[in-house]
């Protein structure tokens, strides 16, 4: 073969692979270009289900039943979850390279922070990039080196001060420039004692004092002014909080609150989904809400509680990594207005056992004594199993004892016990008089009675329905399909008439649930507990002459009395006339006396005494005086 043949055969070769790889290209040319018509879901559709989807319909729960909750990522509001204090004893002092402050919550400066001096769409000279965005104390500009570039100098920096750090609350601080030229750098302070805009500061140049507002954020913005445009601000947020106890200080102030929980130092279970209540009392008496709770499980918040007071914290335990037991520290840290707090931590050993298999047992009762019905059957004993929801164990109670149970929802998911039949067993309901006196003072709308073969919603009133108790006090804020049973619980299935306030419940006084905001008692196990709130006063209600007195301290909530003493009746009225007629013509007269003390009445007869006492009388009416005559002379 010639050299022209060769060469001929390889340009043909090459154009070949060069005419197929152009067919390639192509290709993938009109693949990609056909690509952008297909949908482009946003990356939060294409996210896994959230738990939350598969919750309750009428009961919030923070995780699902049978899957692990999601890590918290983002702390809570700051309203409502202050974040916890710095650890340091002392404030910490940054220097201008270190600092990286914000210039608001949204890291946006907004328009009554802003400076009324500041340009509209100011910009940073040299990086076309805004003053708002938190900057940093170094302000760039095009072709400055280190030692001539302007700064702002100060310690200040966006963190969390407590009361115990400053002295007055007065907190000092520098802020200067430097390479400002004819620049001048102003100080702004704006919280609750400041007007809405702001308050200047004025200090020596270099060394300013501020008067920090409890309880809430101070911001401070530092404007870099050139006359009187503002060329560069940034703004540092100051948290100005109560120091909250911990593991080395668990008590702070001379009040700490009171923690109440149902985990105990070293207790050991093997329930995946542990709810771990807490109760937090003030020493005024008065519970504390949520958001001045704090719970960790291995150091990561716990949120999202359910109920209240008593507050529901869900806890899950993953499966061990090494062997079938594991080890968690779980703190609980509450503190109240006045900066008292207390903080308390429990060691919890978690011994896994597989889904499906039995934990331990649970004791279901179920009472109906607000119908006048007492205890329905006897405890009834449960096998509990991993994994399985309180609804699994109540259905097969009812089952078990013979009732029908109708319900919303499913065992799994957003369960609710609408009602419960069994032939005849209402044929000798009764509402106590006791309660039904409450019901007709509280005003719910009376509904009757439906069936002699079944109680549940709405029966009797418009506020009645089945509810459930884990250990007979506090009632659940979830519903049953999200709370699992752990060994040795009893659980309590009651019937209400009147959204739970005859079962020792106390409800929101805005009428929306009747007048009465609690009926200070509760009719359960088949009798009355009186549960009045004293007010601990001796009233005095004074004895009089026939009807004792009394000594009696009255109930904050509904005003009955509790007589501590009483007071004899005198015995001794108090008369005086009130009305009086002479005898006349035969017939007797009378005097009429009252009691000034008890109105008591008595009739004394004036008797008529004959013809002597009517000529007397006749005698006494003829006889006149004597004219005047003059004297004489």
């Amino acid at each position: 073969m010639n050299k022209k043949n060769i060469l001929l055969r390889i340009t043909a070769m090459m154009m070949a692979v060069i005419l197929i790889c152009s067919f390639v290209w192509m290709g993938l040319g009109l693949t990609h270009e056909t690509s952008p018509s297909l949908p482009q879901l946003p990356q939060e559709e294409i996210q896994p289900e959230s738990p939350a989807a598969n919750m309750d319909s009428t009961v919030p729960n923070p995780t699902d039943e049978t899957t692990p909750p999601p890590e918290e990522t983002t702390e809570p509001p700051e309203e409502t979850q202050p974040e916890p204090p710095e650890e340091d004893d002392e404030l910490p002092v940054q220097t201008s390279e270190e600092t990286t402050p914000t210039t608001g919550d949204s890291g946006e400066t907004s328009e009554q922070d802003k400076d009324p001096d500041s340009p509209e769409n100011n910009t940073d000279p040299g990086n076309g990039e805004t003053d708002n965005n938190g900057g940093g104390t170094d302000i760039p500009t095009a072709g400055e080196t280190d030692e001539t570039k302007l700064q702002i100098i100060t310690d200040l920096s966006s963190r969390t001060i407590t009361f115990d750090q400053l002295e007055n609350d007065t907190l000092p601080f520098y802020a200067y420039l430097i390479n400002g030229g004819k620049k001048t750098l102003k100080v702004k302070l704006k919280n609750s004692a400041t007007p809405q805009n702001g308050q200047y500061l004025v200090g020596d140049g270099q060394n300013y004092s501020a008067t920090l507002q409890k309880k809430e954020i101070n911001y401070f913005t530092l404007y870099v002014k050139d006359g009187n445009t503002t060329v560069h601000e940034v703004t540092y947020r100051i948290r100005y909080m109560a120091q909250k106890a911990d593991e080395n200080n668990p008590t702070i102030g001379e009040h700490p609150p009171t923690i109440e929980t149902n985990l105990t130092e070293g207790m050991e279970h093997s329930t995946r989904n542990l709810t771990m209540t807490v109760r937090a009392t003030d020493y005024h008496g008065k519970s504390i809400p949520y958001s001045n709770i704090d719970v960790r499980m291995d150091g990561k918040q716990v949120t999202n509680p359910t109920g209240g007071p008593l507050y529901e914290y869900q806890l899950y335990f993953p499966n061990p990594e090494v062997g079938d037991e594991s080890h968690h520290y779980i703190t609980i840290t509450a503190w109240d207005t006045e900066g008292n707090s207390a903080y308390i931590g429990y060691n919890v050993i978690y011994h896994m056992i597989d889904t499906g298999d039995v934990i331990g047992t649970a004791t279901i009762i179920l009472d109906a004594t607000t119908v006048g019905l007492g205890r329905l059957e006897a405890p009834f004993t449960y096998k509990i199993k991993q994994d399985e929801p309180a609804s699994y164990a109540v259905l097969a109670m009812l089952k078990e004892c013979g009732y029908e149970a109708v319900y919303a929802g499913t065992p799994d998911t957003g369960f609710y016990l609408k009602r419960i039949s069994r032939g005849g067993f209402m044929d000798y309901a009764s509402i106590p008089d006791n309660l039904w006196q409450k019901i007709q003072q509280d005003g719910l709308n009376l509904t009757g009675q439906s069936s002699g073969d079944s109680l549940g919603e709405f029966d009797y009133t418009q506020g009645s329905g089945w509810v459930y108790s884990i250990g007979g006090t506090d009632y659940a804020g979830k519903g049953l399909s999200n709370y699992y049973l752990s060994n040795g619980d009893t659980l309590y299935l009651r019937f209400t008439l009147a959204y739970g306030k005859d079962l020792g419940s106390h409800v929101d006084g805005n009428g929306n649930f009747g007048h009465l905001t609690s009926y200070c008692g509760k009719w359960i196990d088949g009798g009355y507990i009186p549960m009045h709130r004293w007010d601990g006063q001796r009233h005095t209600e004074e004895a009089t002459c026939d009807k004792d007195g009394q000594v009696y301290e009255l109930c904050t909530v509904c005003g009955e009395k509790n007589v501590l003493e009483t007071i004899p009746a005198t015995g001794e009225h108090h008369f005086e006339i009130v009305e009086q007629l002479d005898p006349a013509d035969g017939n007797d007269g009378w005097i009429l006396y009252r009691c000034t003390q008890c109105g008591a009445e008595k009739k004394e007869v004036i008797p008529w005494k004959g013809e002597e006492e009517s000529e007397e009388s006749e005698g006494s009416e003829g006889e006149s005086n004597p004219p005047d005559v003059p004297e004489e002379s």
